[in-house]
């Protein structure tokens, strides 16, 4: 029940972020005109990743630690991050995973397991590129 309130509580601030940073009419918030159609990776320095992004295994490497970890599972990048001190099985289950590709150590743990990868695809950030 604490898992449930605490994701709920990710997700509904992510959302609230993401609506304040909108408008109505076409411009941005401070009121400037749009930039145009943005291509490739819209990751601004922040470290932060929109979901569909094309993430290079250089990028997820560069973010293997508690404090970033990034991780990809079946080509699917993942910033599981805020899992680490919440994964049920504890920390280090998923501190080895951070900055490498975790398709076998994640498979192997949960293939075919509903609730795990249920989980994990609330932390999809983008997909591996070559």
């Amino acid at each position: 029940m604490m898992l449930r309130r605490a994701l709920t509580v990710v997700v509904t601030t992510a959302a609230l972020l993401l609506t304040a940073g909108c408008s109505d009419d076409g411009t941005d918030p401070a009121g400037e005109e749009p930039a145009g159609e943005q291509t490739g990776n819209s990751d601004d320095g922040s470290g932060v990743q929109d979901a569909g992004d094309a993430i290079t295994m250089a990028e997820v490497e560069e973010n293997d630690s508690t404090d970033s970890c990034w991780t990809v599972i079946e080509g699917t990048v993942y910033d599981v991050t805020d899992w680490v001190e919440q994964h049920p099985g504890g920390p280090d289950r998923i501190e080895q995973l951070c900055g490498v590709d975790g398709t076998d150590l994640f498979t192997g743990q949960h293939s075919g397991q509903s609730q795990p990868e249920s989980q994990l695809s609330e932390f999809e950030i983008g997909e591996l590129t070559g």
